[in-house]
């Protein structure tokens, strides 16, 4: 990266500049690479949703972008992996989990979290109305056999 100063007298009209390299400027997240493998493409579109997750690029420090990338390249690297596993190729479960624990620090570090979804009844739930319905039709049966049981008696 470099940088051009033009000089003069602050009355001079020429302003100052700057030039960066395509990565700070925002075109390119690949730099020297051809972007067109499939690999690069999921790179770049999970960079652009953890942007959009985070709040815009406007809400992205340089840090912050730094950490997408990382976390967008670690996510793809766990893809390739998890993609030879299930068809059938042996793969190195500890670089697996390492990419795994890698990524979930990095996202607690943005401050990604995994969001719960209301589906409903849990099992718990599920499990409770069970038993509760089990103890109704116990005791519904117990009241019938007493009930009976006087009607033998009366």
């Amino acid at each position: 990266m470099s940088m051009e100063v033009t000089a003069g007298s602050p009355s001079d009209s020429q302003p100052i500049r700057s030039y960066h390299s395509r990565v700070t400027n925002h075109r390119t997240l690949l730099p020297h690479l051809d972007g067109r493998s499939a690999g690069a493409r999921r790179f770049r579109d999970l960079v652009r949703a953890f942007v959009v997750d985070m709040g815009g690029i406007e809400n992205c420090s340089e840090i912050k972008l730094s950490l997408l990338r990382r976390l967008a390249a670690v996510t793809v690297q766990a893809e390739a992996l998890e993609s030879k596993m299930a068809a059938g190729e042996e793969v190195n479960i500890a670089t697996l989990c390492q990419l795994a624990s890698t990524a979930m620090r990095i996202s607690s570090r943005l401050g990604i979290e995994r969001v719960p979804k209301d589906v409903g009844l849990t099992l718990g739930d599920l499990l409770k109305e069970d038993l509760r319905q089990q103890r109704e039709a116990a005791a519904r049966a117990q009241e019938q056999r007493l009930a009976e049981a006087g009607d033998a008696h009366g």
